[in-house]
């Protein structure tokens, strides 16, 4: 048993010391030192949130908010909706403007749980901004520059 990795895991909340997951906690411990957006797969209970929490509080972008969703919990023409916003008359119901999760996440953490239950279309949309690190909220023809780390997840095998 690693004793420093093992104090470092009860500051974040996380209990565990069998050799896998102290080497899952290595590679989670690395990659939140980069700037790159991370996937997560994993059986369902198997701690991907926890793990995503642990980049997050880890990296660069610890001081801003960590954000997360379940995109298999909200049907997917609301969920376009959550993640870039709106604006005001852009669609029935949309009475006010709306700020997705890309921007409320902003200097901090989008995580994205169950990434795989999404349709294609809005995969492609979500890719698109992984990319080019700009948004269109619904109903708007300016794009805004985003600067969110993305954590993704899914337990599907993709």
């Amino acid at each position: 048993m690693n004793k420093i990795n093992c104090l470092e895991m009860e500051e974040q909340k996380i209990i565990g010391c069998s050799p896998k997951f102290l080497e899952a906690l290595e590679v989670a411990k690395r990659v939140a030192l980069s700037n790159a957006n991370i996937f997560i797969t994993g059986e369902t209970g198997t701690g991907k949130e926890v793990f995503a929490k642990y980049i997050h509080n880890e990296s660069k972008h610890q001081k801003g908010p960590f954000v997360a969703i379940n995109c298999s919990a909200i049907p997917e023409n609301l969920l376009e909706s959550e993640l870039f916003g709106h604006a005001k008359g852009s669609f029935t119901g949309a009475q006010d403007k709306r700020v997705g999760l890309f921007e409320e996440a902003q200097d901090g953490t989008l995580f994205l749980d169950e990434i795989g239950d999404l349709g294609l279309t809005l995969q492609a949309k979500i890719l698109r901004v992984l990319q080019e690190k700009k948004i269109r909220r619904i109903g708007e023809n300016q794009p805004r520059i985003i600067n969110c780390r993305i954590i993704s997840a899914t337990n599907r095998d993709i």
